[in-house]
């Protein structure tokens, strides 16, 4: 798939290495740079972004660390297609498709609703064109019954389906981000950049941040990771990020019982709840600003939904005096990769099932606050 490389997870815990599925699908390590000219708009020390925008040559963002260890699992298992779930413009449905595909395997994506705005239409457009099956359902309550009827109807058609849940933030999912932060860590231990006190991602499924706090945890790192919120608390808040990285290290701990038992408890957990908005891809005006920020002053691509909140998140934090000369490190957890290729000799909004075919016809939700 990509030049040879062996996941910073293997390489400090031999143990696991063949007793968990990875592939390489992706370009890692991923650059760290320094935000000068944030800074000095802030008044700032040493604030840096980890540039995972550019994990894929294909597509970048988060999704691709999850994927490398999801994907393979289907593969290990000998599952085809890949059965997952997100909202309309969902960036993780897209990165399943594209890096299913690749690595030879098919998706089923099931949608559920979202306010417009402009990247929805093209996500959705190169989810189809690229061969993702669209399955729509009006609400999240319908979910479950629609994905039912799909895993079964696969199987009575001697098919092996694989379920992803949303955000690709399974146990697995998690554990990429795990690999992410051992990245870091290796990334501090080489002088790219120092300790930092701070490390910023948005919060939406809660597997990304879930995998920072266990991956910081186990390369012995002191750095807080801050969660920016994105989605509805009750769903991917405090509680459910502990549990989930508690999961993912019982499931290590069981492949190598010579990592540590560590302690995570949603009372450590840092998250900052106020940059949602009315709620998820509601753009907010902190965010659009802080997007616009990020763009004038240091060429960052970022959008309303995820990174624009979080940046808004991170400025706002890092602005107060007494963090001014705190080492910080903003995760791009989006996608930078045109998309213009994936809609080559795509025919237009026709190729979409009706009820996804309508969100062309809607004006984009205006932004809030």
């Amino acid at each position: 798939m990509t030049e040879e490389r062996e996941p910073f997870l293997f390489q400090r815990y031999p143990g696991l290495r063949g007793k968990i599925p990875w592939m390489a699908l992706g370009r890692f390590p991923t650059p760290v740079e320094r935000m000068e000219r944030l800074e000095e708009k802030l008044s700032c020390d040493r604030l840096y972004v980890k540039r995972d925008d550019l994990s894929g040559e294909t597509y970048g963002g988060n999704k691709v660390r999850k994927l490398e260890f999801s994907i393979a699992d289907a593969m290990a298992r000998n599952r085809d297609p890949v059965i997952t779930i997100g909202a309309v413009g969902s960036n993780h449905v897209l990165a399943t498709t594209l890096y299913a595909k690749k690595a030879g395997l098919s998706t089923v994506g099931v949608f559920i609703p979202q306010p417009v705005q402009n990247y929805l239409w093209t996500n959705i457009l190169c989810n189809c064109n690229q061969g993702c099956q669209i399955e729509y359902v009006k609400s999240e309550l319908g979910v479950a019954a629609r994905i039912a009827r799909i895993y079964l109807g696969k199987w009575a058609r001697s098919r092996r389906p694989y379920l992803l849940w949303a955000g690709g933030s399974s146990t697995l999912g998690v554990i990429g981000y795990v690999e992410g932060a051992l990245e870091i860590a290796s990334q501090v231990e080489t002088g790219i950049l120092p300790p930092p006190e701070f490390i910023f991602v948005p919060v939406g499924s809660a597997g990304t941040f879930a995998g920072l706090i266990l991956g910081m945890k186990l390369a012995g790192m002191e750095s807080t990771v801050v969660g920016v919120s994105v989605y509805n608390k009750k769903f991917a808040g405090e509680r459910v990020t502990a549990w989930m990285a508690r999961r993912s290290l019982r499931f290590l701990r069981r492949r190598d019982p010579s990592i540590p038992a560590l302690k995570i408890s949603h009372q450590e957990i840092v998250m900052l709840h106020d940059y949602l908005g009315p709620g998820y891809a509601h753009f907010t005006k902190k965010g659009v600003e802080a997007i616009k920020l990020a763009r004038e002053l240091e060429e960052l691509k970022l959008e309303g939904t995820y990174t624009g909140k979080a940046m808004a998140g991170f400025i706002d934090f890092m602005s107060r005096p007494e963090r001014k000369k705190s080492p910080a490190l903003f995760i791009n957890t989006y996608n930078s990769v045109p998309l213009d290729p994936l809609l080559e000799s795509c025919p237009g909004p026709e190729i979409l099932p009706a009820p996804v075919r309508e969100y062309f016809s809607r004006e984009i939700a205006p932004v809030e606050g």
